[in-house]
């Protein structure tokens, strides 16, 4: 008996022990949003790594009353699955909760397909807008896509305001040359410190939910800085991210804060604390990524490069975000 249970362990069958490992290879931040007027929606999105098995996770962290999902299908490669929760075709998520789907055999690479039904005038909060291929301006609820049997070694999240996030086709994020899966946690106008969500409480819920999360790099401070906020206390709240990724066992990169003369709320006095955020960052984090050299202006260093200019001044365009992404070594 002894030599019969010594083979079947030595078989590589997984047993009920066994802990199966999820990578997250996309995530859309929750967001308010309007109700959906059509019921059904169908997006492409973008993965960034690849796998055998597939679960999705549905959002309502930022409703107030409860939203019924009657039917969620994922597709890939020609083929197409039911999604489950806990067995039920349909689900009730509860206000200020996530679901995640039961798993499901998937080949999927480098796109994804999710369709979701919901009674008509859902809200489907979901921030997304740079990683939706489709011509859809949401996606409902789904929060993020996690994979099985990946090969990647781990996922890296770009953590920040609207530079991360984009307005673009392109994202630094998007374009960076990587072999982990690399989620884009950038929020329009989120600051370091400031604001409802701060970056300093939506840790835990976008970065370290996940424990193949094995890197993040933050470009973060410029909300903080236009509307007031000190560089120390910028600096304050960068260490304070800087110790909870140390604390859980992610390196934690940092990049400098991007020139913006010409914005309309910019001020001498304010990029002077924009300026001491940067010269910290230089001496304090060897490894820092210097973005704000890589699209300053040689003639005015303080505005953005004329070719990097998106036209507001504060926000690079896609040649940018190239320039950046290539200076980030993953």
């Amino acid at each position: 008996m002894l030599a019969l249970l010594l083979a079947c362990g030595a078989s590589g069958v997984p047993t009920r022990s066994e802990v199966i490992r999820w990578l997250p290879v996309w995530q859309a931040v929750p967001t308010l949003s309007e109700a959906v007027p059509d019921q059904s929606v169908r997006t492409t999105i973008d993965l960034t790594a690849g796998g055998t098995s597939v679960r999705v996770r549905l959002s309502n962290l930022m409703g107030t009353e409860p939203v019924r999902v009657e039917q969620v299908t994922v597709a890939a490669g020609g083929e197409t699955r039911q999604l489950t929760f806990n067995r039920s075709r349909a689900v009730t998520i509860r206000a200020r909760d996530e679901v995640y789907s039961d798993a499901v055999q998937l080949a999927v690479t480098k796109t994804l397909d999710i369709s979701t039904y919901t009674p008509a005038g859902t809200p489907c909060q979901a921030r997304a807008h740079r990683t939706i291929t489709s011509t859809r301006e949401h996606i409902c609820l789904v929060s993020a896509v996690e994979v099985a049997g990946f090969t990647a070694p781990g996922a890296v999240v770009a953590f920040g305001d609207s530079i991360t996030e984009g307005f673009y086709d392109d994202t630094w994020p998007s374009l960076l040359e990587t072999d982990y899966a690399v989620l884009n946690a950038g929020i329009n106008g989120n600051g370091v410190v400031l604001g409802n969500a701060p970056m300093v409480i939506r840790m835990s819920r976008d970065v370290l939910f996940s424990r193949e999360v094995r890197k993040v790099f933050l470009l973060g401070g410029i909300n903080d800085i236009q509307n007031g906020v000190s560089a120390e206390n910028v600096i304050a709240g960068i260490r304070t991210i800087q110790r909870r990724c140390e604390n859980e066992g992610v390196q934690f990169h940092l990049g400098t804060i991007t020139p913006w003369r010409g914005w309309y709320t910019w001020t001498e006095a304010k990029d002077q604390q924009r300026q001491k955020v940067n010269a910290w960052i230089r001496a304090t984090f060897p490894g820092h990524v210097d973005f704000d050299a890589a699209v300053r202006d040689p003639a005015d260093p303080l505005r953005l490069r004329p070719e990097f200019d998106s036209g507001d001044h504060l926000h690079p365009n896609a040649a940018a975000f190239g320039a950046m992404a290539r200076l980030v070594r993953v």
